[in-house]
């Protein structure tokens, strides 16, 4: 799977003041496609932390929204 787009999500996350970003490689540049995906996989994630680059990561099942903000081309 080759990735060429990276998708950018505003997470808005239960106990932090402002919303997070995370971004995500995909082979697809269908927002709602990518949006859905991605939604399916934070649920799917439960317990476990989303990192957030390199220095953070937050609870996915504190994720309490979830926003496409935009997608670049990477090739």
């Amino acid at each position: 799977m080759e990735h060429h787009y990276l998708h950018t999500f505003r997470l808005t996350v239960e106990g932090l003041p402002e919303p997070v970003e995370f971004g995500m490689l995909h082979e697809l540049s269908d927002v709602t496609e990518v949006t859905d995906g991605f939604a399916k996989y934070v649920a799917r994630q439960e317990d476990d932390f989303l990192p957030l680059g390199t220095n953070a990561a937050v609870r996915a099942s504190k994720v309490i929204h979830v926003l496409h903000v935009k997608a670049e081309k990477t090739v």
